[in-house]
């Protein structure tokens, strides 16, 4: 086992827990705290059963409950922020972050994507006391990684979205991946078109998906409707990566959890050298899933993805869905050349995107609040190389991501150098490790079926 040692653990708060030794769920009892399960009560325009304080927070506070103790149910029209119910109807056509993303919270607690995607300013607390129960004071420690964010980026949103020349060339290069999946459809032609697929598909989705790419809405939708086009529908990825992987990162212990980390528990009871023996299979087997198994299963006949309630009104997934099939299958190229696809587009994507989390999944220490639990459930890795920057499609510096997902890959290395200070100054560990170390780590989690510790900083 590779070891770990990334700082202290800071430990304050027992309410962070995921299911560890048989499935127990160790979350936070309904205190009445900004964490508890608010009455459903759907003829009210918002409710708070249990108000919160917006003096004097907690740790507890912090704990969103994203990450705490659900409701059972929600209000599809209502969102639903620290415990407390809001009708915010009125808001979406004045939303400046454009409709979809504001939409994207409703019906569902968006507590977490409230805070991560409003790192500029707190017009969003404010607004947000106009429209029922005020939010409770922001966290101190988040606060002051968001304040190191500002003066670093004083021209705020506008000056973090995707570089120009870095959109014109992934989308040649996605002409590229169209060409040789659709046109030249043969085998190989396909084998190449799925390593595309992993390493420019995956980052315009991505990118596109965390409203990283423009300040237009439609402009974001696109790049995430285009990139994600071999594998799937777009909003599969969506709702797996915004609405579940973002919000619940590494959490199976709740109603609601981190749809990535759903069914390692099955991967994990079976012997090592049989999980390398199928090892093509799991990387077939992950991207359809992703894709096809999401979208027929999950949104189709389960109605939610990792617990997370589908709404066939969000991105226009109603017309994506007949879009996407009728497309594939008139010009799609044959089964087997989908199937070289997905083995190549797998064998990237899945390695280089779990290294940074499956490798300390399962934990059972406390991570105290949201964003602690952001930095603990990550691990940065090779974050100053350029090739692992390109061939783990932007995704080398997680923990930065995680915390600030709106803003673009490019400004995470100086976002990551502020953290680390931060981290230093509060005693919460910071990961940030060299590629051999992580993917022997993960190389170890996959045959071990244990969390591993990785020790050192680069």
């Amino acid at each position: 086992m590779v070891k770990l040692n990334i700082a202290k653990k800071d430990a304050a708060s027992g309410l962070v827990r995921r299911k560890a030794d048989g499935g127990k769920d160790d979350s936070s009892s309904d205190d009445g705290s900004g964490s508890c399960a608010t009455t459903r009560v759907p003829s009210q325009s918002f409710l708070d059963a249990s108000p919160v304080t917006p003096n004097s927070p907690t740790d507890e506070d912090h704990a969103y409950p994203s990450v705490a103790k659900r409701r059972q149910e929600y209000d599809e029209n209502l969102w639903y922020i620290y415990g407390n119910s809001y009708d915010l109807s009125s808001f979406v056509d004045k939303h400046p972050g454009g409709r979809m993303a504001i939409l994207t919270g409703r019906g569902r607690d968006c507590t977490a994507l409230f805070e991560s995607y409003h790192p500029w300013n707190d017009k969003h607390r404010k607004l947000l006391k106009a429209y029922g129960t005020e939010a409770p004071a922001p966290d101190p420690f988040y606060e002051e990684l968001k304040q190191a964010v500002r003066k670093a980026f004083p021209g705020g949103c506008g000056s973090t979205k995707m570089r120009t020349h870095a959109l014109l060339g992934l989308s040649a290069m996605w002409c590229v991946m169209m060409y040789l999946f659709f046109v030249v459809a043969s085998p190989v032609s396909c084998l190449l078109a799925g390593c595309l697929v992993a390493t420019v598909g995956t980052r315009m989705s991505h990118e596109g998906g965390h409203w990283q790419v423009s300040h237009k809405e439609w402009v974001n939708r696109l790049v995430m409707f285009l990139g994600f086009f071999l594998v799937g529908p777009s909003m599969c990825w969506y709702y797996q990566h915004v609405i579940s992987h973002h919000v619940d990162t590494n959490q199976d212990g709740d109603s609601e959890r981190d749809a990535d980390v759903e069914h390692i528990w099955i991967a994990d009871k079976l012997p090592g050298w049989l999980k390398v023996l199928v090892l093509p299979g799991i990387f077939v087997g992950v991207v359809v899933e992703i894709g096809l198994k999401r979208v027929l299963v999950d949104f189709m006949i389960r109605g939610h993805v990792g617990g997370h309630k589908v709404d066939w009104r969000l991105g226009n997934l109603v017309l994506e869905v007949p879009v996407w099939f009728i497309f594939h299958y008139y010009f799609g190229p044959s089964t087997f050349c989908y199937l070289c696809m997905y083995l190549t587009a797998g064998a990237i994507f899945v390695p280089c995107s779990q290294v940074a989390h499956v490798i300390v999944f399962p934990a059972s220490q406390p991570a105290g609040s949201w964003a602690k639990m952001q930095i603990a459930e990550s691990v940065d890795f090779a974050s100053e190389s350029d090739f692992w920057f390109h061939m783990a499609f932007g995704l080398t510096t997680q923990i930065e991501h995680h915390l600030f997902p709106g803003i673009g890959h490019h400004c995470y290395d100086t976002i990551r150098r502020l953290t680390r200070v931060v981290c230093a100054k509060h005693g919460v560990q910071h990961a940030d490790v060299s590629a051999s170390i992580a993917f022997t780590a993960l190389w170890n989690r996959l045959t071990e079926g244990q969390p591993q510790k990785v020790h050192g900083e680069q």
